[in-house]
């Protein structure tokens, strides 16, 4: 129900800013402030549909910080001060939402990298603006003095925000798609890859990464040593352990919950001295996550990359660029004194199949001829399409007359294929070469084209060779 969903989302807005007011280390300076990771995370999700939700949390919230201050203002002040607040910060996160999801929309498979790196600029940017406008809007409203003391609090809102989206907009984005199932069906695409794992294990290693924590921080509170905060930085290593070996949503709760204890420790061991210190810690954690989460997905798209220039994406035959680059066949097969041979070949009148039985019909023709062709060979061959409908033949080890048995031996098979939606036979023609000693593979290819053309000029469905095959 979409009041029902509407009123969760005003809760769980309320509940952060409530753990935030828990972790204020200075008036209205937090560690991080997990609200701007939800308003953030709403209207990436949501678009328009989070706004009244997010502005009735924004003045009620004006409120309950004036009764947790006791500042009795009068209520047409907070009134003021709650609509310029909620101006404020749904302005500053709207526009970089906005800006993220126009980026998402026009992604294609291949983005990702760039789109975590465009979160990480426009996420913080966007922060640091909601920072400005919020420090502006309490001035203008008499909430904080118009000194340069009420003009250097954009700073700790900035870093209190920026951490807020840093740590928590994946996390929030996953549970609000489970409050509102017809929005974010991008979320599904990104390809981030699970790994299967125990629960044990990974409470194990979380156990051990604040454990880590906890001792920096007490260790920095007891010696009163500035130097030791920097130990915190060190936690990249076991947070790495985490990434590399869990899921993305398990690397997500632990640097959530490794910012919350971050956050309880810098006010109860009253580390306000060095909160910059952890606060950008945070910051530095959050982003080698998402940077080590995408080293998978960076890896596989370059193996198919590397795949898409190999091989033909219809047939699965080697590419052009890939079987021209086969000098190593040859050098090899000269070094052991070896024969080595190339055909080229084609479907005979393939123009006319293609406009008698549709283009996709051709298409399956083609990827019948590859799969004949593989059936033909032995390891160590090599099967290319050249474009169209043209084939070669790289088969190491066989000498002309070898050569020349192999493609009359797939000549003879071509008219027993059957392909969906042909009616007619499938012939082809074939040029055979045996690559000699001054060749190279461009060179051979010359020479075996000339000789499929004179096939196809002799009347098709032939072999023609250094030795011609018997029809």
């Amino acid at each position: 129900m979409p009041v029902l969903s509407d009123l969760l989302l005003i809760i769980i807005w309320m509940l952060l800013w409530k753990v935030a007011s828990i972790m204020e280390y200075a008036p209205h300076a937090s560690i991080w402030f997990p609200p701007a990771g939800l308003t953030f995370s709403a209207i990436l999700l949501l678009g328009l549909r989070a706004i009244p939700a997010i502005a009735f949390c924004c003045m009620a919230a004006t409120f309950w910080e004036d009764a947790t201050y006791g500042t009795q203002l009068p209520w047409q002040q907070l009134l003021e001060t709650g609509a310029l607040f909620t101006l404020a910060h749904i302005s500053a996160y709207a526009i970089g939402a906005s800006l993220l999801k126009l980026l998402i929309s026009r992604r294609d498979a291949h983005q990702l990298p760039s789109l975590l790196l465009a979160f990480t600029i426009i996420g913080p940017a966007s922060a640091l603006l909601a920072g400005y406008l919020t420090q502006t809007a309490l001035i203008i409203s008499g909430m904080l003095p118009d000194s340069p003391s009420g003009h250097q609090l954009w700073l700790p809102l900035w870093v209190g925000d920026l951490l807020g989206i840093l740590v928590l907009t994946p996390l929030l984005i996953g549970v609000l798609r489970r409050i509102y199932p017809r929005y974010g069906v991008w979320v599904s695409e990104l390809g981030l890859r699970q790994l299967p794992g125990s629960g044990w294990e990974f409470l194990l290693k979380l156990a051990t990464t604040l454990l880590l924590m906890v001792v920096v921080m007490l260790l920095t509170a007891s010696l009163q040593s500035k130097e030791m905060a920097f130990a915190i930085f060190f936690l990249c290593i076991p947070q790495m352990w985490i990434v590399y070996t869990e899921t993305p949503l398990r690397s997500g709760i632990s640097i959530a919950l490794m910012s919350f204890a971050t956050a309880l420790l810098v006010k109860y061991l009253a580390l306000h001295d060095d909160a910059l210190v952890f606060q950008f810690s945070i910051s530095v954690l959050a982003a080698s996550t998402y940077f080590g989460l995408l080293i998978p997905v960076l890896a596989s798209s370059n193996s198919r990359l590397r795949e898409m220039t190999r091989k033909d994406s219809l047939t699965r035959a080697y590419s052009r660029q890939h079987f021209f680059q086969a000098e190593l066949e040859i050098q090899r097969a000269r070094y052991y004194q070896q024969p080595i041979s190339l055909i080229v070949f084609d479907i005979d009148f393939f123009k006319q199949i293609n406009d008698r039985f549709g283009h996709t019909v051709g298409d399956l023709a083609l990827i019948s001829l590859a799969e004949l062709a593989t059936t033909q060979l032995r390891q160590a061959d090599m099967l290319g399409r050249f474009g169209g409908d043209e084939f070669m033949l790289l088969l190491p080890g066989s000498g002309q007359i070898d050569a020349t048995t192999t493609a009359e031996r797939l000549r003879l098979a071509l008219p027993n294929l059957r392909v969906e939606g042909l009616t007619s036979q499938i012939t082809g023609s074939f040029g055979v070469t045996e690559i000699a000693a001054e060749d190279t593979v461009n060179s051979a290819f010359e020479k075996a084209d000339v000789l499929l053309l004179e096939a196809k000029r002799l009347g098709r469905n032939l072999v023609l060779g250094t030795i011609t095959a018997t029809e």
